[in-house]
């Protein structure tokens, strides 16, 4: 089976996070700002989930639970699948502030 090859653009990343939202299954609502660092002029986009049902819009989520700050081309490559999600973490190349727990669950719903 053939990955699809995330580019690392506003678009392209956008797209694969809406399409991926759409295949897992929430267990819980919450919501977080992903900003993409890189030649993207720092671009945000938000995943609201909602009873389970995840919406992917590209704005800013005001006083969001955590946030995602991300290089443009590591979140690219783990959304292609190059690249697993907690050794970009460990890396330094996505970090995540706020809370943890909220966190840790969606990035393993999401990433895992």
């Amino acid at each position: 089976m053939n990955k699809k090859k995330i580019e690392p653009k506003f678009g392209s990343i956008f797209k694969a996070v809406e399409e991926k939202a759409k295949k897992v299954s929430f267990l819980q609502d919450t919501a977080t700002q992903i900003t993409l660092n890189g030649n993207l002029d720092n671009l945000p986009l938000y995943v609201k989930v909602e009873d389970g049902v995840a919406e992917v819009a590209p704005y800013e989520y005001i006083n969001a639970p955590f946030y995602i700050d991300a290089d443009a081309e590591t979140f690219a490559s783990v959304l292609s699948g190059d690249k697993d999600f907690v050794v970009a973490i460990a890396q330094g190349s996505i970090t995540i502030n706020g809370d943890a727990a909220q966190a840790v669950v969606f990035c393993k719903t999401m990433f895992g």
